[in-house]
């Protein structure tokens, strides 16, 4: 049986290396479905509406019940929540291989995409949870750098297996990955507020009528809308990206190469934001690092060579990195501690919302307008998404500094 902890009680260094492991094996399934599943969907024959369909599946059931599992991390202790959401995400990864078509990815998806996801939150949860005040920003930008090595170093192992084993053996990697949240959760103390109680129906209905509200905060909104215009970036590259890859003629191995660029410039970001907010301010690289993912994944299209590839990908990747834990140490100041679960799922949400809406966009566009078509007509909408957010910004008279 786990020990108890109040929240922001100070953790021991073993017990901050496991919330840095959370990190490390809690965001990096999502990097392996993005990958994995276009892949998978080419060699089933699957065309390009279909590939936007299943990838956007996996955003339903999150997009759908990601604050009351908020709620729930809140209610029960993320803790709980990171061991049953690993074990479910390395479970559904590991059917992969067994899904003969369309339909069967669709329920993989649906059931996959919430267990990846609420692995997540919860290990988000834990971490802003877990850290007192005066260290987040510095706490969150290791946590964000130790996610980050997972997603540079999966794409990597996935790749030179698939190469050279075969498809199937890159989706057991992923649901060993998966399956370790439940391992590094086991010796962490439970951390909560025990302010919200009631039985699991009362928490999960009661979510919505808690957390909606909270969105009339307009410091708060801003934040919501940036994280949904930054996962919408990332997006483009968890869907059509590896489609263009292969089209240019990049093998796995390459593909993982190119995915190991992004996250491998996202583990530099993570590391370098608190010093850039020092330097600036967090709204300047808050926008600035959106703004920065966004131009360089729709221009990936307009280049074949592998050193050009490398390069927008790997500024597309320092826009995600310089951003996540900024918006993450924005979460923590504009929260109270009882509300974190609840708000990382509001955030959750957000980002569902960005990975469901353009992958279904995407395909859509694919056959009107073409690859390249399609990726500078979505990044144009999310730079003026991010233009009219920052107006929002200026009329309300907010900092984040």
């Amino acid at each position: 049986m786990s020990a108890s902890a109040p929240a922001g009680a100070p953790l021991g260094p073993l017990q901050r290396a496991l919330v840095y492991a959370s990190a490390f094996f809690g965001i990096t399934t999502e990097s392996l479905i993005g990958m994995l599943l276009p892949l998978w969907a080419l060699d089933r024959g699957l065309p390009p509406a279909q590939l936007g369909i299943a990838v956007a599946l996996a955003s339903l059931s999150p997009l759908l019940l990601a604050v009351p599992a908020g709620a729930l991390c809140d209610r029960y202790g993320d803790r709980r929540i990171m061991l049953w959401a690993g074990l479910g995400a390395g479970v559904t990864a590991a059917l992969y291989p067994l899904a003969g078509g369309f339909w069967a990815a669709c329920g993989l998806q649906l059931l996959g995409g919430l267990a990846r996801s609420m692995s997540w939150l919860s290990a988000q949860s834990y971490a802003i949870r877990a850290t007192p005040a005066g260290e987040r920003n510095s706490f969150m930008g290791r946590f964000s750098f130790a996610g980050s090595i997972g997603m540079l170093l999966a794409p990597l192992a996935a790749g030179a297996l698939v190469s050279w084993l075969g498809l199937d053996i890159g989706f057991l990697l992923m649901a060993i990955w998966g399956g370790a949240l439940a391992l590094v959760a086991l010796p962490l103390p439970d951390i909560r507020d025990h302010e919200r109680v009631g039985t699991l129906l009362q928490v999960s209905g009661g979510a919505y009528r808690q957390a909606l509200p909270l969105l009339a905060q307009a410091a708060l909104m801003i934040v919501m809308l940036l994280t949904l215009l930054r996962l919408s970036a990332a997006a483009v590259n968890a869907s059509f990206y590896p489609v263009h890859l292969d089209q240019i003629g990049f093998s796995a191995a390459r593909i993982g190469l190119m995915f190991a660029c992004i996250n491998g410039a996202i583990s530099l970001g993570s590391l370098l934001a608190a010093q850039m907010i020092r330097r600036s301010s967090m709204t300047t690289v808050l926008f600035g690092a959106i703004a920065l993912a966004i131009v360089s994944i729709s221009a990936v299209p307009f280049v074949i060579s592998p050193l050009a590839v490398g390069l927008l990908s790997a500024l597309h990747g320092l826009g995600l990195g310089l951003s996540l834990p900024t918006l993450l140490a924005a979460i923590g100041r504009q929260t109270a501690p009882s509300q974190r679960g609840l708000v990382i799922g509001l955030r959750t949400l957000f980002n569902r919302l960005g990975y469901f809406a353009v992958p279904v966009l995407l395909g859509g566009l694919v056959h009107g307008l073409g690859l390249r078509g399609a990726f500078v007509a979505t990044g144009a909408l999310l730079l003026a998404g991010l233009g009219g957010t920052y107006a929002y910004l200026r009329r309300s008279r907010l900092t984040y500094d």
